[in-house]
C-alpha cells in the first residue's frame, strides 16, 4: 500500500538515514494515490435483493497497494434478468480481495478476478490518480449470476471517472431492539451500541504468523448496553490467507467486521455505509453465541441505523 523514496544520504552517514541529519525524523512513506475507497459506477451499491429492480449498476471498491501491486475488494448492485415474475431484479454481490492487478510503470493498472469463480467476473483498466485529485478514469466489465433467489443472470460495463470516499474513522452510535422470547411471549429489549471503527488497521496472517498494516482491514471495538451477555469486544483483524480478506475489512461503501466480545461471543457487524461523508450506516448485527451466552445457534438484532459522531 506504501512507496518509499529515498532521496539521498550525505555525509551525515548511512546509519543517520533513519533519523535524519541534525536529529530530524525521516520522512514517512507516501501512500499511493490509488490507495483508499472509490465509487466506480452508479450511486452508492445497497444490500439485499429486491423485486421489480431499477436497472441501475452500481460500483464502489477499496484498493490496497503495496509497491506495484493491487489489491481491491469491492461491493455491486446492479439489474439481473430471469423467467420468473417479475422479470427483473436489484441483486447484490461482492468482489472479494481475490480480486488483483498490477501497476505499470506509466501509472497504468489492471484489475482482474480469478477466472475459476463462476458467480460473478470483473476487470477493470485505469490509470493511478494524481495526487489529490479525487478522481481517477478507466473502464470496467463485470457479470454476475444470483447466488440466491430465483435463476439470474447481469452484466454491465463502461467507461467511469470513479470518485474518492473518505476512509472509516470514528464513532458510531445508535439503539435498537434485541427480541426475546420467554414462555410465548416476545419482548423487545432497547439495546445501545457505540463503535469505534478505523480503516487501515494492521492484520495477522493465520498462516505465516506475520502482521502487516492493510488499507482494506477495519480495526476498532464496540460497547453494548442492555444485551445480556456481553459489554464490549474488539474487532478480530486475522486474515486467512495470503490472498484473502481480515476477518474485519471493508468493500468500497459496505463492511463486515467482526468483533469478539468479553463475554467469548462472536458479534459481526454487516453494515452499509449510506452517504457519500460516510456519516451514516445501515447496519445488521448478529451474534454466535459463547457457552455463556447460551452456546446453540446464532441469532440477529434488527436493522439499526448509525450515525458517526466525530
Amino acid at each position: 500500500m506504501k512507496t518509499w523514496a529515498l532521496l539521498s544520504f550525505t555525509a551525515c552517514g548511512i546509519s543517520l538515514l533513519l533519523s535524519g541529519c541534525g536529529g530530524g525524523s525521516a520522512p514517512k512513506p507516501t501512500v499511493n494515490p490509488l490507495a483508499g475507497n472509490w465509487l466506480i459506477a452508479g450511486p452508492l451499491p445497497t444490500y439485499g435483493f429486491t423485486a421489480p429492480g431499477t436497472g441501475a449498476f452500481s460500483l464502489a471498491m477499496s484498493f490496497d497497494v503495496t509497491d506495484n501491486n493491487i489489491t481491491a475488494s469491492g461491493y455491486a448492485s446492479g439489474f439481473c434478468a430471469s423467467n420468473s415474475t417479475p422479470p427483473i431484479y436489484n441483486d447484490a454481490f461482492s468482489f472479494d480481495s481475490l480480486t488483483t492487478g498490477v501497476i505499470a510503470a506509466d501509472g497504468s493498472f489492471t484489475l482482474q478476478t480469478p477466472q475459476n469463480i463462476p458467480s460473478y467476473s470483473l476487470s477493470m483498466q485505469g490509470r493511478v490518480p494524481e495526487i489529490n485529485t479525487g478522481q481517477f478514469a478507466g473502464t470496467y466489465a463485470a457479470t454476475f449470476n444470483s447466488p440466491i433467489g430465483p435463476p439470474c443472470a447481469g452484466n454491465s460495463s463502461g467507461m467511469f471517472t470513479a470518485t474518492s470516499l473518505p476512509l472509516v474513522s470514528g464513532v458510531y452510535s445508535g439503539t435498537g431492539n434485541f427480541q426475546t422470547l420467554t414462555n410465548g411471549v416476545s419482548t423487545a429489549t432497547p439495546i445501545t451500541m457505540q463503535i469505534n471503527l478505523q480503516q487501515g488497521a494492521t492484520v495477522l496472517d493465520h498462516i505465516t504468523g506475520l502482521s502487516k498494516p492493510s488499507n482494506i482491514a477495519i480495526g476498532g471495538n464496540i460497547r453494548v448496553q442492555g444485551f445480556p451477555c456481553f459489554t464490549s469486544g474488539t474487532a478480530n483483524t486475522t486474515q486467512f490467507g495470503a490472498s484473502e480478506e481480515p476477518l474485519s475489512f471493508i468493500a468500497g461503501n459496505i463492511m463486515r467486521v467482526n468483533f469478539m466480545m468479553d463475554d467469548g461471543s462472536t458479534l459481526g457487524l454487516f453494515g452499509a455505509l449510506t452517504d457519500s461523508t460516510e456519516s451514516h450506516m445501515s447496519a445488521l448485527f448478529s451474534v454466535l453465541p459463547s457457552e455463556k451466552c447460551g452456546g446453540a445457534g446464532s441469532y440477529f438484532f434488527p436493522p439499526t441505523d448509525l450515525t458517526r459522531q466525530n
